[in-house]
């Protein structure tokens, strides 16, 4: 999954839900307060499904952490101590 850019307007920086896939915005929704569901009133429209980019950046992390697949470690062979020559 790639990672959206960052937008700036007036010093704060957001993404837009309607940026996502319709699954990720949904379980980024379900992480966002009123700290971090913003609007924006940019050139006389209401922008109303922006997040605070520190938000998105935090859930970005841990989505992608529970997307990856546990990788079972195998076990590395045992070999003898190498016994001197004489």
């Amino acid at each position: 999954m790639k990672k959206l850019s960052i937008s700036t307007y007036k010093g704060i920086e957001y993404i837009q839900l309607s940026a996502l896939s319709a699954a990720q915005a949904e379980a980024l929704s379900q992480t966002l307060n009123e700290r971090t569901l913003i609007k924006i009133l940019m050139n006389d429209a209401i922008l109303n499904d922006c997040v605070l980019y520190s938000a998105y950046e935090k859930w970005f992390a841990t989505y992608t952490e529970e997307a990856k697949i546990p990788v079972i470690p195998q076990p590395q062979p045992r070999f003898n101590k190498p016994v001197p020559v004489a």
